[in-house]
């Protein structure tokens, strides 16, 4: 959480402004979003709603009065790190998805239904999520990439969903002349930015570390 300036702390404490935005729902939902990925999945898209109603109340000129009379002056980057604890990455996803039709999540949740029924493992996540609303719903990306856990993602032609390939081998290394990290994962891809050269000097390393 971001350190309030002591008007902030007093304005969010506000009875009348905790109403407001529904903080104390917001609250809840944050404590609660580590439960099971679906679950957690399904109470992102609840806070992503909450939020949303929360920004634009600050938007409204009920929300610029109250701000304006504690003497805060927000941005909507501000809001995301001073309300919600959060950096600007994450929250403009989240308010992105809080924006999305009904329709198009409702679709993504069962295209990676029908992934998981197929024994498959969805990247049932705001990143996926948006990537998929971005993509036009059904349409898909020629490349994969890495799932806000860090974990590999194809896409796949058929369900127009990325699905997660499990990491079974990582590697970082911060000495030498560059910092070296390496991920594959099961289907053998390997995800670097380093070159040959870098990558067989962290290896030499940690082959010394070990026989020493």
């Amino acid at each position: 959480m971001s350190t309030l300036l002591t008007i902030e702390a007093a304005f969010l404490s506000q009875t009348n402004i905790q109403t407001a935005i529904d903080l104390r729902a917001i609250r809840g939902l944050q404590r609660t979003l580590a439960n099971g990925q679906k679950k957690k999945f399904q109470q992102t898209l609840e806070l992503s709603a909450k939020v949303v109603e929360a920004v634009n109340w600050f938007a409204s000129e009920e929300g610029k009065t109250a701000t304006n009379e504690a003497g805060i002056y927000w941005t909507n980057e501000q809001i995301g790190n001073k309300v919600f604890g959060w950096q600007k990455s994450y929250f403009y996803k989240v308010v992105k998805a809080g924006k999305l039709e009904a329709t198009k999540v409702e679709q993504f949740n069962s295209l990676c239904d029908e992934a998981e029924a197929r024994g498959e493992e969805p990247n049932r996540t705001l990143e996926g999520l948006l990537k998929f609303a971005r993509l036009g719903g059904g349409a898909t990306a020629e490349d994969g990439g890495a799932s806000e856990e860090g974990e590999e993602t194809e896409e796949s032609g058929e369900i127009g969903v990325e699905i997660r390939i499990p990491t079974i081998f990582t590697m970082t290394y911060k000495g030498g002349n560059k910092n070296v990290s390496i991920r594959i994962n099961e289907a053998g891809a390997i995800a670097t930015t380093n070159s040959t050269e870098e990558i067989l000097e962290a290896i030499a390393f940690l082959t010394n570390s070990i026989n020493q």
